[in-house]
């Protein structure tokens, strides 16, 4: 039996759009999608220790492409403590299904036939690079011409990591002159300046829901993430190079740079190669749990900040008073996608709002960020966390079960963690980007569910009570890419390995993923 059709043996036949049994899919199965195959075409990349001789250690500061790279979650991909801890319970829940979530996260380790093991134990030193410098360099568009001539399965969309590379060893990127002896060939490559190159990971679907996954585009079924649908959506995907992912992702360098320290031409545009995400913890937890010499704390700490800075021009804020004791807050989205977007486990949004008397006293707050008590394991806790969600806009996708799935696996119905299980969305009210438009957003499955937002419409409002005594309101836009709740389903979930009780240390060690502010203003109540 070949290993594609050992592969293929794990699919599921979805007529009745239910997951399989974990019964169904052994340890020694995986989840097959087109594109690039394990060992396809002899591909081999170079290692990163390769690329760094020439592209580290630049006279382009923090925007070195080796040091900014290290400093973006691409780069960690393959070593995310919190990644690493849900990978353990997505194997329980349905055995050898790591194998696709490492296609994303180890895609060198994917295509050069290292992923066998679901829990990635057999990825190498430069796989846990994740999404290294000639994975991404050497992508070919999957849709193209090309692609069909490089691989036997071509991939029906844009997604799911149905990645297509070139076995040569050439270099592709937004230049094709180079000056001086390199050791691989270059290409411009259009197809790297297109948003398409972030949809390969940034639509993820569900495979086991799909009946076909070979005639299926991924928007079709088993919704897990919609990034790209969200962005392809919007107006953002008229507007040209200014709209697109990398314009704001992959921010130009003021004043060109040098992508070689060798011989390399000046280049007008030049871009940091982070890319500059919505993360402002993973990465110093990444830098405490792991001690191998390949991190670099410091890009990390310079990619934090990157992130902070990009998240605080992703909204802003408005508000206006209409009658005595009301007022209404006006929240802008300005991305090109939902905000918040991204994976949906224990990432939320939510406002924060202090009302203060004519001293300055605090009479009342709500979205107030705080500690209580708790259990994990059955013991006792102090945690911090939203302290008053009944009283709160919280913006946040909540994927979960239905009542026949959850029978099925033994879960309860309703909101979950278990993302191989999960068959529904239980809530979607983010803020639609620019462009947005209800039909369009439920044939990619990303509409909003919960919540009602009219076509046009990239704001939300929100009505606020005055307390009588206000005489000024202190709004906030709060932003958390790791609740509590998730840390506690990570930590007591995982009976595989120790990767969530080891989160669970090195989030009470390093501020508990504190939430961070995205807009911000005062306003005196009239």
């Amino acid at each position: 039996m070949t290993r594609r059709l050992a592969i293929a043996l794990a699919l599921i036949a979805a007529g009745s759009g239910l997951l399989a049994s974990a019964q169904q899919v052994t340890e020694k199965s995986a989840v097959f999608l087109p594109g690039t195959q394990p060992e396809e075409g002899g591909i081999e990349f170079a290692k990163v220790s390769q690329c760094l001789m020439c592209h580290a250690k630049t006279d382009n500061g923090e925007a070195d492409p080796y040091f900014s790279w290290q400093g973006g979650m691409m780069a960690q991909a393959g070593r995310d403590p919190v990644f690493r801890a849900s990978l353990a319970i997505a194997n329980q829940d349905i055995p050898g299904v790591g194998e696709y979530c490492l296609r994303c996260h180890a895609p060198r380790g994917w295509m050069e036939g290292r992923s066998l093991a679901p829990d990635g134990s057999s990825l190498n030193r430069e796989d846990l690079h994740g999404v290294a410098c000639d994975v991404c360099h050497r992508f070919v568009d999957p849709l193209s011409d090309e692609a069909a001539g490089l691989v036997e399965h071509v991939p029906p969309g844009y997604g799911n990591a149905m990645m297509v590379a070139d076995p040569a060893n050439t270099v592709r990127g937004p230049y094709a002159d180079t000056s001086g002896a390199m050791p691989h060939l270059t290409m411009k490559s259009d197809y790297h300046a297109s948003s398409t190159l972030c949809a390969v990971c940034h639509d993820v679907s569900n495979p086991l829901f799909a009946e076909d996954v070979k005639t299926q585009p991924p928007h079709t079924y088993g919704v897990v993430e919609r990034t790209y649908s969200e962005w392809a959506l919007s107006d953002f995907a008229k507007e040209g190079a200014e709209g697109t992912c990398q314009a704001c992702h992959y921010p130009a360098v003021e004043g060109g740079g040098q992508a070689s320290r060798y011989s390399s031409p000046h280049r007008d545009h030049f871009v940091m190669h982070g890319p500059v995400g919505g993360s402002t913890w993973v990465q110093e937890i990444t830098g405490k749990l792991w001690t191998t010499t390949d991190i670099d704390r410091r890009a990390l700490a310079a990619g934090t900040e990157r992130a902070r800075q990009l998240l605080r021009t992703a909204a802003s804020l408005e508000i206006t008073f209409a009658e005595p004791g009301c007022a209404n807050l006006r929240i802008t989205n300005l991305t090109g996608h939902k905000l918040p977007t991204g994976y949906p486990e224990g990432r939320r949004m939510w406002v924060n709002v202090r009302y203060l008397d004519a001293a300055g006293k605090v009479i009342d707050e709500i979205g107030r960020y705080g500690e209580k008590q708790d259990s994990l394991n059955g013991e006792a806790v102090t945690v911090p966390t939203l302290l008053d969600e009944e009283r709160t806009r919280v913006y946040e996708n909540l994927p979960g079960m239905s009542e026949e799935q959850a029978a099925r696996h033994g879960k309860q119905p309703g909101k979950s963690f278990h993302f191989v299980l999960n068959d529904v969305i239980v809530k979607d009210n983010r803020i639609p980007p620019r462009g947005f438009n209800n039909k369009a957003f439920a044939e990619h499955l990303c509409q909003p569910i919960g919540a009602t937002y009219a076509d046009g419409q990239h704001w939300d409002d929100v009505p606020l009570e005055l307390p009588t005594a206000a005489a000024s309101a202190e709004v906030r836009l709060m932003y958390q890419s790791v609740s509590w709740e998730y840390i506690k389903f990570l930590a007591e979930e995982n009976r595989t390995d120790d990767w969530g009780t080891r989160l669970y240390e090195v989030w009470t060690q390093t501020g508990h993923c504190p939430p961070e502010t995205i807009a911000e203003l005062t306003a005196t109540v009239k």
